[in-house]
């Protein structure tokens, strides 16, 4: 499969894809913003959640067709960074009725792509105000962002879970109170460790 015709697939396949419920983060990403917003952190710390959470907001006010998602994580897209106009050029040919200024763009892992800071200033400046990238901090350190980005971007780091986030995640209520409500903290402290 060619590159165009996979990452049609992929755009097409997230559109009808249901997204699991998030437990949802105290990191929220600002959604009418025309900045790039930028998420970096360590891995497995919840990048992908906190765009998925966003995604999922943005879809209650907007067909799904005005949301691209790729993640650069797919070992079958494995694009150079001449590569990544075929995104804007598979999306115009999916939906040749939509204006592309109108769509949010969520690149996952987006260091993954040699070069992408390029495509992603031409995008901000050309084709949508609406970008949202993150990366790994191994990879895409955020003084590499605010060098190649030269102050279009707001930065976001991205921390594992906090004690509240984690007693939320496991559906905790922190009740403090009772000797029933310590003990289960006391627990879950435990297990958070």
């Amino acid at each position: 499969m060619d590159k165009k015709t996979l990452i049609k697939q992929l755009i097409s396949d997230f559109h009808v894809a249901q997204i699991r419920p998030l437990v949802a983060r105290d990191i929220v990403l600002p959604l009418d913003i025309e900045k790039i917003v930028v998420v970096t952190g360590m891995r497995r710390a919840g990048k992908t959640s906190l765009l998925l959470n966003a995604i999922q907001t943005l879809r209650q006010s907007l067909t799904v067709e005005k949301l691209v998602y790729l993640s650069f994580e797919d070992e079958r897209l494995s694009l150079q960074a001449e590569d990544l106009d075929l995104i804007l050029q598979a999306y115009r040919e999916l939906y040749p009725e939509l204006d592309l200024s109108q769509c949010y763009f969520f690149f996952d892992e987006i260091q993954e792509v040699q070069g992408w800071e390029k495509f992603i200033r031409r995008l901000d400046d050309s084709v949508s105000r609406r970008i949202y990238l993150t990366g790994s901090n191994s990879k895409l350190l955020s003084s590499e962002i605010a060098t190649s980005l030269r102050g279009r971007c707001l930065s976001f780091e991205m921390f594992p879970l906090s004690f509240r986030e984690f007693l939320r995640f496991k559906n905790i209520e922190p009740d403090i109170v009772s000797s029933k409500g310590r003990a289960l903290l006391n627990t879950t402290l435990s297990a958070f460790y």
